[in-house]
């Protein structure tokens, strides 16, 4: 193979631009209606929260940015390094920061 697939190479390039943005708006900006079940009266820590939600999807858009980059070094592994991580590392990522989420909860 000559170079990455071009699809696969524009599906990494959108998932990291839009994990940043999603970042960005939530950590920075503070837009907590982008946070699915988001309420501040049954937080314990809502700018904790806020943090650790956007610094999470922070570290998967640069994660996806590595892998774009991983994938023009090493063309003929793109299909194995964009499967490892939209089927390995997001539902992963996934699964523990919902973990990690509900310890911001109130205790009842």
């Amino acid at each position: 193979m000559t170079g990455a697939p071009i699809l696969l190479l524009l599906i990494t390039e959108f998932i990291a631009v839009v994990f940043v943005a999603l970042g960005y708006f939530i950590k920075i900006k503070k837009m907590t209606n982008l946070i699915a079940g988001f309420d501040p009266k049954s937080c314990r820590d809502p700018e904790g929260l806020i943090s650790w939600i956007g610094n999470s999807l922070l570290a998967l858009g640069i994660g996806a940015a590595l892998i774009f980059v991983a994938m023009l070094i090493v063309p003929d592994y793109s299909l194995t390094l964009f499967l490892i991580y939209t089927a390995g590392i997001i539902p992963i990522a996934a699964i523990i920061i919902a973990l990690v989420a509900r310890k911001f909860d109130k205790k009842e």
